[in-house]
């Protein structure tokens, strides 16, 4: 059974005859009649009845035809897509914590590539949204940082659903305040500092401490403010006395904001030791793609510029 003899049958249901079948696609009507038979052959059934007046479907030709228009219709399809690829917009996609080293390195990726047209994604997104991105295919790679404690727990996690995390770095922990604070002038704070103030953390939707992209703040605070999204937070902490706790917080001076000149600054915390695992998810039966690969070299020269 090949997509030609499919054709054939198509129009000959269409044309009502064989002689007119063969006329629309451009063949002999013997040639016609016998790649119909060796169709029938294959299938082990009777398309059409031949009769003094024409021919008509059987039964079993209705069904088939139904399946083989289809058939006939995706193939046309994918020759489309593939003659005329220029048009057809490449697609790339990545899912990540809220980090603004991925941001500055997607700003990079989209400076060099040079497709005719595109359609990508940026989605800074919790944990768990991460992991179904990648699952099932809407992203094709997922930017994570993840705690000591909890990478064992993720780490099945992520075996569970197919994918593998592969390690980039691995990058210190720090309290976000703004250049204002009263706390500004000191080069080191403490748990014991920080409780005083309020503190500015991402909201999960799925309760579990694993999923999320920042030191848990173990103390109990006094005043905690929830939010979802970066923007929210980088504005908070500008112009309130409130903090927030990571490996990067973005801000005016985003490049240089260890050096304490932008409207944010970051202080090591006495009491944190541990660092994050910085990597990403990929679809372990899948090679990654050149634009993933180019994203992955990017990334990595982002997260050693924070180092």
């Amino acid at each position: 059974m090949t997509l030609q003899n499919l054709s054939y049958a198509i129009a000959v249901a269409d044309c009502g005859s064989f002689s007119a079948a063969a006329k629309k696609m451009y063949v002999s009507q013997s040639t016609l009649s016998a790649a119909i038979k060796e169709l029938e052959a294959d299938l082990g059934i009777n398309l059409f009845l031949r009769t003094s007046r024409g021919i008509v479907l059987t039964e079993d030709g209705e069904d088939f035809l139904r399946y083989a228009r289809e058939i006939i219709s995706k193939s046309a399809s994918l020759e489309k897509r593939y003659h005329r690829r220029k048009y057809v917009p490449t697609r790339f996609a990545v899912s990540t914590h809220r980090l603004p080293f991925v941001v500055k390195a997607f700003e990079q990726f989209m400076k060099k590539t040079n497709w005719d047209s595109y359609d990508i994604a940026l989605r800074e997104c919790p944990t768990y949204s991460i992991i179904n991105d990648v699952s099932s295919g809407k992203s094709d790679l997922g930017i994570l940082a993840v705690h000591d404690q909890y990478l064992k727990t993720l780490t099945q996690n992520f075996s569970k659903n197919l994918l593998t995390f592969t390690e980039i770095d691995r990058l210190e922990t720090y309290a976000f305040i703004s250049k204002n604070h009263p706390l500004a002038g000191q080069e080191v704070v403490s748990m014991e500092d920080l409780i005083n103030y309020p503190f500015v953390t991402y909201d999960q939707e799925a309760d579990r401490s694993e999923y999320t992209e920042e030191v848990i703040f173990h103390q109990i605070a006094d005043r905690t403010v929830h939010v979802s999204d970066r923007a929210t937070k980088i504005a908070v902490v500008r112009f309130t006395d409130a903090f927030s706790i990571g490996p990067d917080l973005t801000n005016s001076n985003a490049d240089n904001f260890h050096t304490g000149m932008g409207e944010v600054i970051a202080k090591p915390i006495l009491e944190i030791k541990e660092s994050l695992h910085v990597g990403y998810l990929s679809r372990s039966s899948a090679a990654l793609s050149e634009a993933s690969s180019l994203f992955i070299e990017l990334l990595e020269g982002k997260i050693q510029a924070l180092k």
